[in-house]
């Protein structure tokens, strides 16, 4: 049966995050409190933007990152001065969280300097 995704439901994040997690020691219950944390920042939504994190939200962020449920994205608006203004997102990734709902092996982390590096390659592509 194909996951629905279209809405991250505290279920889903829960399964989610525990086939990642448990693998690397955290107990059902630190999982519990990790999937209502996030779920404080996202709601119903798929985006928050990263001005409201405090350093420490962050860092629990980019871990996250690390493990292929979150990307970290920007986008520039401009503004009526004429002058640009970049946002910083967070955002689920919705199709590695299907991947992990599917499998029971282990899951996977991509390198974080591998990510990073594409980041900056896409912004060099902007300029």
């Amino acid at each position: 049966m194909e996951e629905n995704l279209e809405v991250i439901t505290r279920d889903i994040l829960f399964n989610v995050l525990s086939k990642v997690l448990s693998k690397k020691g955290m107990n059902t219950s630190e999982i519990y409190e990790l999937t209502e944390y996030v779920l404080g920042f996202f709601g119903f939504d798929d985006y928050i933007v990263d001005n409201i994190l405090t350093p420490l939200d962050r860092d629990i962020f980019y871990y996250l990152e690390e493990c292929g449920i979150f990307r970290a994205e920007s986008m520039e608006v401009n503004l009526l001065k004429g002058r640009q203004w970049r946002i910083h997102l967070w955002t689920y990734r919705k199709e590695n969280m299907k991947k992990i709902i599917r499998t029971n092996e282990n899951i996977e982390v991509e390198d974080p300097r591998k990510i990073y590096e594409k980041i900056f390659n896409e912004r060099e592509e902007l300029r």
